[in-house]
């Protein structure tokens, strides 16, 4: 009788034992992830600080850099379609992407951080990446195979991310409720992490090379565009695990 009180009571102690090291291992690897994550913010804003002070003078909102970048791959899907040059649908996708490194500063410098903003960001990023993907594709500089992977992880990080905040959000929550999760989701949540931000920035400059590739044919950037695209697969994998991580 005894002997069975002490193994319950053992059990117990070792099931709070657990619970408290989950807590402390997803502390560590939120504060961990945050100080990284802020470094590299902290960085870029530093980094673009008279530039976002012009925009501050005349007038220019981070989320109307974030509509430019869709107006951007808008112009070169047309292009495209009318058939010109690789060249200059390149140049312009390139410019989107550079509206991506610019509008975060831009918000968080100039004080205009908005929720529409941080989803407007994170959409313009993925139509920028699926049409690269086709232009990719299109041109067989990578099998369907790999772009498939690559598209699968990145689907699976999605849901790992929002199922949580999808499953909150369609309750029948109050309107402060709501207001306060949706609040808390995108401007922390939200945010891309370190590993994010390195997992995007391989995928987007792999398919730069590659991309280049078909202007300036040289073997170089083929390698250089495959090790990337290695790498954002690796990097993807790691995303996962760590957003696993945060939401259990």
């Amino acid at each position: 009788m005894k002997e069975n009180q002490f193994k319950k009571r053992f059990q117990k102690i070792k099931e709070r034992g657990k619970e408290q090291r989950q807590k402390i291992k997803k502390l560590v690897i939120k504060r961990k992830d945050d100080f990284l994550t802020a470094l590299e913010k902290n960085w870029r804003d530093w980094a673009l600080q008279p530039l976002t002070k012009i925009f501050w003078k005349i007038g220019v909102t981070a989320n109307q850099i974030t509509y430019l970048g869709f107006i951007l791959i808008g112009i070169a899907v047309w292009l495209n379609q009318r058939g010109h040059d690789l060249k200059m649908q390149l140049i312009i996708l390139t410019l989107a992407a550079i509206t991506d490194a610019i509008d975060g500063p831009t918000a968080r410098n100039n004080n205009n951080v908005t929720i529409r903003g941080t989803w407007m960001d994170h959409l313009r990023d993925g139509t920028l990446v699926a049409w690269a993907s086709y232009l990719i594709y299109k041109n067989q500089l990578l099998s369907l195979e790999i772009i498939f992977i690559i598209w699968a992880l990145q689907l699976l990080l999605m849901w790992i991310t929002l199922k949580d905040f999808l499953i909150q959000y369609l309750r029948e929550l109050s309107d402060v409720e709501t207001e306060v999760l949706v609040n808390h989701f995108s401007l922390d949540n939200l945010q891309a992490s370190v590993i994010g931000r390195l997992q995007f920035f391989c995928w987007t400059v792999g398919y730069f090379f590659l991309l280049l590739y078909l202007i300036l044919p040289n073997p170089i950037f083929i390698s250089i565009g495959q090790v990337l695209v290695i790498l954002e697969i690796i990097f993807a994998g790691l995303n996962i695990s760590e957003s696993y991580q945060k939401s259990i």
